[in-house]
């Protein structure tokens, strides 16, 4: 066994696993309320040397510094705005996990702009192998493809996702809407 798959979490999804339907009506109401200036302005405040997310823009909450590193991670101070509205639905969506010791590390908003391209990817972290990463849709269409591996797959607004960021992985928005989704990466924390 390689040192990848002894890191692997054995309750990672191989491609995509449903977690349920999660309540996102407020979250929404205000996320569709941002202006395109607060977008642009927190988008250019992160640094970005991934060119596949040149056509996304992203609200960062907490991040780790460190991307080897996820068990520390900064607090924005966006985040202690948007906790009170956030927790509610990341504790809905992490509940079949069933955690005793559950963490939080990257949680953000990303907009994919209308006509733009996650180009094909793989998380490259070491630290993604015992992460879930999730997805909650809050604005799409059938007109996204969130494509994993050779499989396509259309997320619904609502709904909760895992997905495998260590299987190459793109998205394709052909419509002429932006798609937004809530994203966060949770693990098990053992050593509490």
């Amino acid at each position: 066994m390689n040192l990848k798959e002894q890191m692997i979490n054995p309750n990672k999804t191989t491609s995509i696993r449903e977690l349920g339907s999660v309540d996102i009506s407020i979250l929404k109401e205000k996320v569709l309320a941002l202006s395109s200036r607060v977008w642009e302005f927190e988008t250019e405040q992160r640094e970005n040397d991934f060119n596949c997310f040149n056509t996304t823009q992203h609200i960062l909450f907490r991040f780790p510094p460190d991307l080897q590193d996820r068990s520390h991670v900064v607090d924005f101070p966006i985040w202690h705005v948007w906790k009170p509205i956030l927790m509610p639905i990341i504790n809905q969506a992490t509940a079949p996990y069933d955690y005793q010791h559950g963490k939080l590390c990257a949680v953000m908003l990303a907009k994919l702009l209308p006509g733009g391209t996650i180009k094909a990817h793989i998380d490259g972290s070491m630290s993604y192998y015992f992460l879930h990463k999730i997805h909650i849709p809050l604005v799409t269409n059938p007109l996204i493809d969130f494509n994993i591996g050779e499989n396509r797959y259309y997320l619904e607004e609502g709904q909760a996702y895992e997905v495998n960021n260590i299987v190459r992985h793109e998205v394709i928005n052909k419509s002429k809407e932006s798609r937004i989704h809530l994203i966060f990466e949770y693990y098990d924390d053992t050593r509490s």
